[in-house]
């Protein structure tokens, strides 16, 4: 029987911490944030039950292995929970850490999930900081988040997807992500404007 949720959700942030920890260098942007190139930059973990024991958040190897589980379609991705008959994936953890880059002002996406029950199972939508702090959840705090103030410092996207009531025909799709950017000035713009103020001073 899988241990109740509120252990596992703990579980799951030590293992996701140690997950984007372990990752490969962040990238200065989101890298194939559009999901046109599959899941190239994104990285997984799955947990599952093999019929006598849970395995927690192991790390995606071959995403070629885990089709049922991880799908890419224009611009976006879909976990799903499911069962072969043998083993049982029931969590399923997609992420990908990145530098905010200066020009950065809005992180935005879309998502879509179906849960068979509502309190057995979840869902998750989150961006973290580098102190692994949930800085916004998208599910309840809106589709959009400002990270004009995190210029410069890594955060990390991250999906999550858990059954809790063995009916696996869950999943979560999140769609549109994108980082709209501000236009910072060039310092010749910059010097012109320093120089007319001086030019109105005197």
């Amino acid at each position: 029987m899988k241990t109740n949720l509120i252990s596992k959700n703990i579980l799951k942030t030590i293992c996701l911490i140690a997950g984007i920890s372990l990752s490969s260098i962040a990238s200065a942007s989101i890298i194939n944030a559009d999901f046109s190139d599959g899941l190239n930059g994104w990285d997984a973990d799955y947990s599952y039950f093999d019929g006598t024991d849970e395995h927690y958040y192991q790390p995606v190897i071959d995403f070629a292995n885990f089709t049922d589980n991880f799908s890419t379609d224009s611009n976006s991705v879909t976990l799903n929970t499911s069962t072969d008959g043998v083993n049982e994936f029931f969590g399923l953890y997609l992420f990908q850490e990145f530098e905010v880059a200066n020009d950065a002002f809005e992180l935005s996406l879309n998502y879509e999930y179906n849960l068979s029950d509502e309190n057995l199972d979840w869902a998750s939508v989150t961006l973290v900081d580098e102190n692994f702090d949930v800085v916004h959840d998208f599910i309840n705090d809106g589709l959009a988040f400002d990270i004009s103030n995190f210029a410069g410092s890594f955060m990390a996207l991250e999906f999550g997807l858990e059954d809790g009531d063995f009916i696996y025909d869950d999943y979560l799709t999140v769609s549109n992500i994108s980082i709209s950017s501000v236009e910072v000035p060039e310092p010749s713009s910059i010097a012109i404007f320093a120089f007319a103020l001086l030019a109105l001073t005197s």
